[in-house]
């Protein structure tokens, strides 16, 4: 029989330490967005600043938006739920998934605002498709899948305040947004950027300390896989065969499943827009620029990626199962209950602002793409006589209904699994628009007809493929082919019997050499 240890009780005066501590974080995030107030008076540089940001603020900002809640609460849900199987979807193509961001993506994002003005992801895409309709339509979908990505971003929030207090969320939730808006009106991309930067430096440096003094307390790596055996042998298999082959655990319970994890990882970073348009603001890259970016992404991103996963596993030798009974929190809840055990409050405070940090990163960079998807992809394009501070004041007003419909949505109804609801969002996303986005960078024969079947498609495919994941119909991992190659057939094929853009055009775009 196991000896487990009792979940921790709430104590309040963790919950005290854990205000003072997001408090100070918040309260330098509002200075950095007043700091920036100069540079987001106008409404194009309130959507993407003055191309003047540094490499080492872009890749500390880039890690920040890249973990958020899923991989700085959500991974570690994932390996305490299923053991080490979760690591494929928690930790092992983390950084994998990045990467190609930085190599294929943001130079072209940079290129293109420095260029041709593009001030939002999809006004670089209306320039590269000559577009209207492509413009609008990807600012659509954008909107339709970062919601529910935004919804995991204010259940990691709730999470870890319950952890610490055992209060309702409503009122941290609600200071969280509304000290997002706070700094996200003032300061606008720029504020947003710098804010991001902080975080993903704070988390990246919660999220590794964590990991080490988790691994630490239980006694080290042999001492973790033999409490996992003691308590069930499949905790150490590095696939659940015994899990179901459809539904969400096909992510851990079958070779094909845990080859689509890689897929779905390596083009939601590529094409995440609120990832890619990191890029928007930043200067000129040289190679030591380039350089400088990819290393701040891989302290960020990777050690602690990989520790993320391990803490999980921790928090399952340390408690078991017990956690899972928690509703509606259950694995969510097993990274902020081992920080207690293992650091005390010195880094469960840490860990908690570091969680907030994440969540909040993300959230704002996705909230200032769906804000600016409205005015600038939407409005102003069909609009283009109306006035920039009528725009300057409606982009605004719709950073607060976007941060209002998620808060709305995780009070009402919180995802059960914070990872794996987030997953649906990556595949769609993703599969979109790592064709309509990165491959279109780099392809000249690509054409709007092709963007717009691509996006139609995936929308569709991810709508009515996760109704079967859900009934246990169809695996998340089959869907996530399933929303890939559909989304590239739609696009070559849609581009190949179209015609391209005029070659004046493509050498404006590409540069007289390569057409």
């Amino acid at each position: 029989m196991n000896n487990f240890y009792s979940v921790p009780q709430p104590d309040i005066s963790y919950g005290i330490w854990a205000i003072l501590g997001i408090s100070l974080m918040l309260l330098v995030c509002i200075l950095l967005g007043f700091f920036s107030r100069k540079k987001s008076a106008s409404f194009e540089s309130f959507l993407s600043g003055h191309q003047d940001i540094g490499p080492v603020i872009t890749g500390l900002a880039l890690g920040a938006t890249w973990l958020s809640g899923w991989a700085t609460l959500g991974m570690m849900g994932i390996t305490y739920a299923v053991g080490w199987s979760g690591m494929w979807f928690a930790g092992m193509w983390t950084i994998v998934g990045i990467m190609p961001c930085l190599f294929f993506t943001g130079n072209k994002m940079q290129h293109y605002a420095q260029k041709f003005g593009a001030r939002t992801v999809s006004d670089a895409l209306g320039i590269r498709f000559d577009s209207k309709v492509v413009q609008s339509l990807s600012a659509l979908v954008m909107i339709f899948f970062m919601v529910l990505y935004a919804v995991g971003q204010f259940k990691a929030g709730a999470t870890i305040w319950y952890a610490v207090t055992g209060l309702p969320a409503l009122w941290c939730l609600l200071l969280s947004g509304v000290v997002v808006f706070i700094y996200m009106i003032v300061g606008g991309y720029t504020g947003t950027q710098w804010s991001l930067a902080l975080q993903g430096a704070m988390l990246g440096i919660a999220c590794f300390v964590l990991g080490i003094a988790a691994l630490h307390f239980v006694g080290g790596p042999s001492a973790l896989n033999m409490q996992l055996s003691v308590q069930d042998p499949r905790l150490l298999d590095l696939i659940r065969r015994d899990l179901p082959v459809v539904g969400n655990t096909q992510l851990f319970s079958s070779p094909f499943g845990i080859v689509a994890t890689f897929f779905i990882f390596l083009t939601m970073a590529t094409g995440f827009p609120h990832n890619v348009a990191r890029f928007l603001g930043m200067r000129k890259m040289n190679r030591k620029d380039f350089a400088l970016v990819t290393l701040m992404v891989f302290l960020v991103a990777g050690p602690p990626i990989f520790l993320n996963a391990i803490t999980g596993l921790c928090s399952r030798a340390v408690f078991g199962p017990e956690i899972l009974k928690i509703q509606p929190w259950k694995g969510d809840l097993a990274a902020p209950f081992i920080s207690i055990l293992a650091g005390g409050k010195p880094l469960t405070i840490l860990y908690v602002t570091g969680v907030f940090a994440a969540a909040l990163s993300t959230l704002s960079a996705m909230v200032m793409v769906m804000a600016g998807n409205v005015t600038r992809d939407i409005i102003h394009i069909w609009r283009p006589k109306m006035s920039h501070a009528v725009l300057l004041r409606l982009t605004k007003v719709f950073i607060g209904v976007f941060l209002l419909i998620p808060f709305y949505w995780t009070f009402r109804n919180p995802p059960e699994l914070l990872a794996v609801f987030m997953g649906y969002a990556a595949i769609g996303l993703g599969g979109i628009f790592i064709f309509c986005t990165a491959v279109s960078f780099y392809w000249k024969r690509a054409t709007a007809s092709g963007a717009i079947l691509c996006m139609i498609y995936g929308v569709l495919a991810s709508l009515i493929g996760g109704i079967f994941v859900t009934k246990q119909k169809l695996g998340m991992g089959t869907l996530e082919f399933i929303v890939l190659i559909g989304c590239g057939i739609f696009y070559f094929a849609g581009s190949m019997l179209t015609k391209p853009l005029p070659g004046e055009k493509l050498k404006q775009l590409f540069g007289e050499k390569n057409v």
